[in-house]
């Protein structure tokens, strides 16, 4: 086997892997009804799978455990960029404060 044809089984492989957990619901619900209960615990899910994404980016400094802001020197443009999303509820304004906040930290420290 060449690894032109290697290429292709691996592509058809991960097309096959996305495709068979978003079809299998698709297929079980076709003809039901989803229960209420269900809609809300799924809408909790991209919240905590984004939380758990952002919470593990702060407190990790250098692959080490880190929550004093002397050492991780994201924390502290993390709050500023909390607070400024909080007033503001503009993610572009966020954005921005961020990346200059953090560009800022890594500069003077």
């Amino acid at each position: 086997m060449n690894m032109t044809t290697e290429k292709w089984i691996i592509i058809f492989g991960a097309a096959i892997a996305t495709f068979i957990p978003r079809i299998i619901p698709m297929l079980f619900f076709k003809n039901k009804e989803i229960p209420p209960s269900l809609t809300k615990w799924l809408s909790f899910i991209p919240v905590t799978i984004f939380s758990a994404l952002v919470f593990s980016d702060l407190v990790f400094w250098e692959n080490n455990l880190s929550f004093n802001p002397l050492v991780n020197l994201k924390i502290i443009p993390s709050l500023i960029v909390f607070f400024i999303a909080y007033k503001t509820k503009n993610i572009f304004i966020s954005m921005i404060i961020g990346i200059v906040a953090i560009a800022l930290m890594l500069l003077v420290f």
